[in-house]
């Protein structure tokens, strides 16, 4: 008991100190869609996986892409996903640390907004299609989307895993630092 009351007074606090005017439930507030997967072409060369994560005035917000260098040597981007709310409501009550409906999925910003931190590697082909089918499953899997216990972070730790990385041992933070301790693990 003592420590549920714990969570509530931490999560209380911080949406204490949260800008009113940001996240969902306000104009700035976007929709998810289903996340951007694109096959792969058969010219492919060399592929990566991309750790991103962005300030949104919130608490941020983390995502992953996948994708090929062709044959001029051009990246192409052929996956981008997150985990987030699903929707507005979802998204208003989730900063109290309530479970809410998730979504893997993409929000505009993910391909407009420039991320405040990444950590890019380079995978092969085996990889690849692992992190893919990965994403798959995620889908599939993840409904319910809870602050403390199963957010972006904890996305990106799964696909980072399943990549074969070291990840950081508390997903609870905010995402740029999550994924600047992803890039500093695994850049020894």
């Amino acid at each position: 008991m003592r420590r549920v009351v714990s969570t509530i007074a931490f999560v209380s606090s911080l949406a204490i100190v949260l800008p009113t005017g940001a996240g969902a439930g306000s104009s700035t507030y976007e929709p998810t869609f289903q996340p951007r997967i694109i096959a792969a072409s058969a010219e492919a060369r060399s592929f990566y996986v991309e750790f991103k994560a962005r300030n949104d005035g919130g608490f941020g917000h983390s995502y992953v892409t996948l994708g090929i260098v062709d044959t001029i040597g051009q990246l192409r981007e052929t996956v981008v996903v997150g985990f987030m709310p699903k929707g507005a409501e979802d998204d208003r009550w989730s900063k109290f640390g309530i479970p809410v409906t998730g979504s893997v999925g993409v929000s505009r910003s993910d391909f407009v907004r420039r991320p405040n931190a990444r950590f890019r590697l380079a995978i092969n082909r085996v990889t690849y299609f692992r992190l893919v089918n990965k994403v798959r499953d995620l889908r599939n899997a993840w409904t319910t989307y809870e602050l403390l216990v199963r957010n972006c972070n904890n996305f990106l730790d799964e696909i980072a895993s399943s990549a074969g990385l070291r990840t950081p041992i508390v997903t609870a933070q905010y995402p740029v630092d999550y994924v600047t301790d992803l890039r500093a693990l695994n850049s020894r």
